[in-house]
Order: C-alpha cells, then sequence, then structure tokens
C-alpha cells in the first residue's frame, strides 16, 4: 500500500514535521519520497491504514492524505455496490490544472455510475482543488469519495483520499478560546501544533518557558503531551490556565497532567532549578516574545533593541537547559528574522546554544524551516536542537 500527504503552503517545514513524527512511530524517513509539488508518498507494507491515519491527526501542516490508486481500471468498480453515490475530483498542481478536464472526467464517471443504475451526484471545486468545508459537509468521504489527479515529477498519479484536516478544529481553538492577547503577539495554532512534532516525540512532558496564552502547550496537550508551562507574567498563566481549562471543557482533552506558574527566565532561584530537573522534562517548545505585533519596517536600531531581548532570554534559557537537559533533550525554538529599512535581520543560534547541542534541521531538510505570510514583518525561523 502506498499513501500520498499534500502539504501545506510551508512545504519544508511540513516535510520536515512529517518525518519526525514518523520517527515518533519508529518508521525510517527512507520511507518517504518526495514527488514534487508538495505531495510526499509513504512507502511502506508493514504500516496499517489506522495507523497512518492516526499519523494525519498529528499533523499541522498538511491538507489531505489518501491511499495512491495504481490501477484505475479497479477504481470505480470498487463502488459498485452503492445505491447512491456523491463524489469529487481535485486536481492537485502547481500550474493549477485544467478545469476543463476535471468537468469532461466527472461526466465520464457519471455516466458509468449511471449505466449500473446508481444515482451519483458530483461536487464541483471552488478552484480546482476541493476545500475542507466541502469534503466534510457533504460527507464526501463516508458517502462516496474525493479522486485526486497529482502532477509529480515522475508524472501523473492518482489517489483517493482518506482524510482532510481538521481546519474547523484550529479555527475553533484560536478564535473560541477564553483568552487571546493579539496585541503581544499570538502563535498561529497550526504552527505550534507542527513544532511540537518536530520534537519527534508522541508524549512525555513538554515545557514551555515562555507560554504567553497557552497557545503550545494547548497543541501539545492535544496531541498527549503532558505539560509544563511559565512566563514572567502571571496574567498570562491565568490566562494559559483558562485556556486548558476550555479544553477540558470541551471534552478535547482528558487524563493530560499540567503545572503552570510564573518564572522570570533571568532570576531562576537554585531550588526551582533542581525541581526542573526531577520533574523529567523531555522537551521544551517556545517562541519567546519578540516585540509587540509590526505593521510596519522597523529601523535598524529597534530590530536591533528586540534582537538584544530574544538573544538574552535564550542565554538564560540555555543556561537553565545546560543544568536540567539529558542526553537526546529536544529543544525546538523560534528566532524571528525582521525587516527592516536595509533588510533583514536576526540572530546567530550559536549565540546561545553551546557546542554541546546539535542543530537538527538538515537532517529533515535541505531547505530553512520558516514560517512567514505575505507583507509580514517577521519571520519565525524554526530550529530543532538536541543534547549530545
Amino acid at each position: 500500500m502506498r499513501y500520498f500527504f499534500q502539504s501545506g503552503t510551508f512545504q519544508d517545514l511540513s516535510y520536515a514535521e512529517l518525518l519526525c513524527v514518523l520517527e515518533s512511530y519508529g518508521i525510517s524517513k527512507d520511507s518517504l519520497k518526495n514527488v514534487g509539488g508538495g505531495i510526499y508518498l509513504l512507502e511502506n507494507n508493514n504500516i496499517k491504514e489506522d495507523v497512518v491515519k492516526k499519523i494525519f491527526g498529528r499533523l499541522g501542516g498538511y491538507i489531505r492524505f489518501g491511499i495512491v490508486v495504481e490501477d484505475l481500471d479497479s477504481f470505480l468498480p470498487s463502488f459498485n455496490d452503492f445505491k447512491k453515490i456523491t463524489f469529487g475530483i481535485s486536481f492537485i498542481s502547481n500550474e493549477g490544472g485544467d478545469r476543463q478536464s476535471i468537468v469532461k472526467l466527472s461526466n465520464d464517471v457519471k455516466r458509468y455510475f449511471k449505466s449500473l443504475g446508481i444515482s451519483s451526484r458530483f461536487l464541483i471545486p471552488k478552484e480546482n482543488q476541493l476545500n475542507e468545508a466541502q469534503i466534510r459537509n457533504n460527507d464526501l468521504l463516508e458517502e462516496g469519495f474525493e479522486f485526486c489527479i497529482f502532477d509529480t515529477t515522475n508524472g501523473q498519479m492518482y489517489g483517493r483520499t482518506v482524510a482532510v484536516q481538521d481546519v474547523q478544529g484550529f479555527v475553533h481553538r484560536d478564535l473560541d478560546k477564553p483568552v487571546s492577547d493579539y496585541e503581544m503577539g499570538v502563535l498561529p495554532q497550526k504552527l505550534a501544533r507542527m513544532m511540537c512534532n518536530l520534537t519527534s516525540q508522541k508524549d512525555g512532558i513538554l515545557w514551555d518557558p515562555f507560554c504567553g496564552s497557552g497557545t503550545v502547550l494547548m497543541e501539545a496537550s492535544l496531541l498527549g503531551f503532558d505539560i509544563l508551562g511559565t512566563d514572567v507574567d502571571t496574567q498570562a498563566i491565568q490566562n494559559t490556565d483558562k485556556n486548558i481549562q476550555w479544553l477540558r471543557d470541551e471534552g478535547l482533552i482528558t487524563g493530560i497532567k499540567y503545572n503552570l506558574f510564573p518564572l522570570d527566565i533571568h532570576n531562576v532561584e537554585k531550588r526551582i532549578v533542581k525541581d526542573l530537573k526531577r520533574t523529567g522534562i523531555n522537551s521544551v517548545v517556545c517562541e519567546p516574545f519578540m516585540g509587540p505585533a509590526q505593521r510596519k519596517e522597523l529601523t535598524e536600531s529597534k530590530a536591533e533593541i528586540l534582537l538584544e531581548d530574544v538573544q538574552q532570554l535564550y542565554i538564560s534559557l540555555f543556561k537553565i537547559l545546560n543544568e536540567i537537559a539529558r542526553s537526546g533533550f529536544k529543544v525546538v525554538l523560534v528566532i524571528p528574522s525582521y525587516k527592516t529599512l536595509k533588510g533583514e535581520r536576526t540572530i546567530n543560534i550559536s549565540q546561545f546554544a553551546e557546542k554541546k547541542w546539535d542543530v537538527l534541521n538538515k537532517k529533515y531538510t535541505k531547505g530553512d524551516l520558516k514560517w512567514r505570510r505575505n507583507n509580514s514583518i517577521i519571520t519565525r525561523n524554526i530550529f530543532i536542537l538536541s543534547k549530545r
């Protein structure tokens, strides 16, 4: 059996995320192939579909996954027992596909079902791909199928969608959670999920030392991690607590252990460091405070001030991590780049992470792990580190 995964906007980041999740399931990265256009093939005869579905359910950077259709002649007959069927066709290509070809193929499919006395309905994609809402609102995967056509580096390929990303779930947690602090800057829910997955861990204790309103900890708890959150701002701790309790009230998490308390990372008492070491933390996932939301290019001096603050936060954090981290301890963090009037400004990870930490980015992708929206002033550069 071969499975396909379609990534979202940030393909290098998505690719690294999938490799890390596969690693957490003990699946070799050699099982995954990049066939171009943001499509990745998982080829491993020992992996069952329900396991692949669990893997997909953990991901933040993927739109859909499904089974590769090897034989077109046997695909439609597999639905011959249906009395009525709803189906859709998506053409997934960097060039956008051929809408006329989609319509022609759909008419051929309808004629096939009509010849068997099967009533069929075709969902017309708003562009060339059906979106998540169309698929879910029409129960397409339960009452029919989505047939996907991919342009790859090796020619055209076909697939049947098994699941699509729970976009509404991310939106619900983003917009409906009790507390958000947009003025202080909010990590996107999907990126928080992806960063948790970049630890290559499925569970354990995850610490966010700059937890803010708890976006990272929310996604970590949904993935099955026990969570520890600290922040210099006591209000942030209260906000995180409200958001985690809301997840519980919504029935989204059960059995998760968590602990939250105020902590100034620059002034940590020795007893706190000992407590952190005894806690058995497995990983750190964090984004430091990067300044208030920026709506125009910064001056170089303003960018330097913000970057100095970020650097000092990480220097203080890694002093603690050097004491509490065991070999294999994972850290996934954000280093910002600021757009200034004279170009991009950032800091080098070597300015706070000593030689005892390995940067693993190139293990998973040749590209950079970046999250940046169009016209954004701040670029999030994501780094994966492991203690030697």
